[in-house]
């Protein structure tokens, strides 16, 4: 069998088994046996294995002699995948998710601003700076702000220079916008970025410009404080 027809098979069957498990669709969080999943996604029992182990190498499943395959409780699971991230918030999407993902946004993004304040060069400052502009401007479009939002957060990211925080970043971006998808099936709409929250990205670009490292962290820690408020608000 071709090995990318191998892959895409496997990745289509992780993805159906975690949009079982996000829903609830396993009875007492145990996965029926292989030969029986097999068959029911339509895949070699080969396919179906290396898919398990996928979810069972992040932190998803637990397999034991005699119990069979069960589902970690999603606290468990391998936050720093970003798929598994997004998966997470998928079948968590409460205040509490919210406020964890908040709290790891906090190990990241203060940090790079500030790092972004020592270390950028010329060709990052400009994309910062570009990045914030197309914020401010951006059509009252919920879906064209968060695209600039997660931009400017990416290109300050990048600037720090930190192979750490970019790979934490990645996985917080995604978390922000499955979060904004959860908060998108609420019943009104999520609000435009407010104005004070530009004003602090505002202060966060500038510090980053003057070489300001605790400027940039100050300025950053008061957008997240900002979002946070918001997010809660808004799932509550």
């Amino acid at each position: 069998m071709n090995h990318g027809y191998e892959a895409s098979l496997v990745k289509r069957v992780v993805n159906q088994l975690v949009a079982g498990i996000v829903s609830g669709e396993y009875q007492d969080n145990v996965l029926p046996p292989q030969v029986l999943l097999s068959k029911k996604h339509g895949v070699s029992r080969t396919i179906m294995r290396e898919a398990l182990s996928i979810l069972i190498s992040r932190r998803m499943l637990d397999v034991r002699p005699k119990t069979g395959t069960r589902i970690k409780p999603a606290r468990e699971w391998l936050i720093m995948d970003p798929e598994v991230a997004e998966w997470r918030l998928r079948a968590l999407p409460d205040p509490e998710c919210i406020r964890r993902l908040i709290e790891f946004r906090a190990l990241v993004d203060p940090p790079a601003a500030a790092l972004a304040a020592t270390r950028a060069n010329r060709h990052q400052r400009i994309s910062i700076n570009a990045a914030y502009q197309r914020l401010v401007h951006a059509s009252p479009s919920e879906a064209l702000q968060s695209a600039s939002e997660d931009a400017l957060q990416a290109a300050i990211v990048e600037a720090s220079g930190d192979e750490l925080l970019r790979q934490m970043g990645s996985v917080v971006r995604v978390g922000i916008k499955t979060m904004k998808a959860a908060l998108r099936t609420q019943p009104h709409a999520l609000p435009r970025v407010p104005d004070s929250q530009l004003a602090d990205y505002g202060r966060v670009v500038r510090a980053i410009e003057t070489n300001d490292t605790e400027g940039a962290r100050i300025a950053m820690s008061q957008v997240l404080a900002g979002a946070a408020s918001l997010w809660i608000e808004e799932m509550a």
